[in-house]
């Protein structure tokens, strides 16, 4: 009896000794490790002249801690809810340029440490550069001076990246949006459903593709609601300046002669069945300032459109500007109607 009482504590002993190992993450042999990580050759962008080359150096694979992140699934979306950002980004962590004549590489100062950006442009006139840079629970807009080699944070609202990123206005001014409340102001996930989750097709055949991380229920709309209504902003040599009222803003586009925004927002009802690009919006031209000039379209949800590959919405589509060479109209809208 003594002998099997002995051995069963000893059993225990070991057990409760493995359970306290060390059990952080490892890594595999040298040689493996030193393949699997190698960094690929950077990205390049040149700028319309000829004169600049931007190099842009990212790793192979997400960081631990971007994947370790929170995520939101939603609408058709994956969302960081901690900084109104895409979930699960493979960032740019080196950005220097190369002159082209001389051949020289140039480190850039005021870079971030360390560096997770993204949504990277030149001005129209390629003397600045635009990047985002992603934190852990904001994400603030630099501007790389090429005359200086030097790089600047301009924005003091935290951006909001879900719908997209900052576009140039003109060669001192960019358009983004910016986050309306702090992520920790989300709606909180009710004990119980306010009541049961109905989807009604008024007798309307809609077939569809099978869409992933759908909105599912009435707290999902309220989830996609609060993360993805912005508010537009103009900032202008560090100035900001707001457009317009709080919306979900969809594409946004500049007319060739500065003056308009061609505007879609994305409006209820909330699709179950499409995802965030497919719910029903308005297209709009508004002034810079985001007074509503013109009315374009009430674009429906895609589920009501024919279904096949070739189909497409019974609805004006596919708006854009376009150059006119008849003086003082330097840019009017177009669309293509079924």
């Amino acid at each position: 009896m003594k002998k099997v009482l002995v051995c069963f504590l000893l059993i225990v002993s070991f057990l409760t000794t493995f359970g306290q190992d060390d059990v952080s993450y490892k890594t595999p042999p040298k040689d493996m490790l030193d393949m699997l990580m190698a960094k690929a050759a950077p990205g390049v962008s040149i700028d319309d002249r000829g004169e600049w080359m931007l190099l842009t150096q990212s790793n192979s694979y997400p960081s631990v801690e971007e994947l370790a992140r929170p995520e939101l699934k939603i609408a058709g979306l994956r969302i960081n809810p901690a900084n109104y950002a895409p979930s699960r980004q493979n960032f740019v962590n080196n950005l220097y340029l190369k002159n082209i004549s001389s051949g020289k590489e140039m480190k850039i100062s005021g870079l971030p440490n360390p560096l997770a950006a993204s949504n990277i442009s030149w001005s129209p006139d390629d003397k600045k550069i635009a990047f985002t840079h992603t934190t852990a629970n904001r994400i603030d807009l630099y501007i790389i001076d090429i005359a200086t080699q030097k790089a600047t944070k301009i924005n003091k609202s935290a951006l909001n990246v879900i719908t997209g990123g900052a576009i140039w206005y003109d060669n001192n001014t960019l358009l983004y949006r910016t986050a309306l409340k702090p992520a920790t102001a989300a709606p909180p996930k009710p004990a119980m459903p306010k009541g049961p989750t109905v989807q009604e097709n008024y007798g309307k055949a809609s077939p569809r593709p099978t869409y992933q991380d759908l909105i599912k229920s009435p707290y999902d709309e309220e989830l996609f609601a609060f993360y993805a209504t912005t508010q537009l902003v103009k900032n202008s040599n560090g100035v900001e300046t707001k457009i317009g009222q709080p919306a979900i803003y969809g594409n946004i586009s500049v007319s060739p002669d500065k003056k308009y925004l061609l505007i879609r927002k994305v409006k209820k009802p909330f699709s179950y069945t499409v995802p965030a690009n497919g719910f029903p919006a308005d297209m709009m031209i508004t002034d810079i300032n985001g007074k509503l000039v013109k009315q374009l379209a009430d674009i429906p949800s895609s589920e009501t459109a024919p279904g096949g590959n070739d189909n497409v919405q019974l609805a004006p589509r596919a708006f854009d500007w376009r150059m006119m060479n008849r003086p003082p109209l330097s840019g009017v809208c177009r669309s293509t109607a079924d």
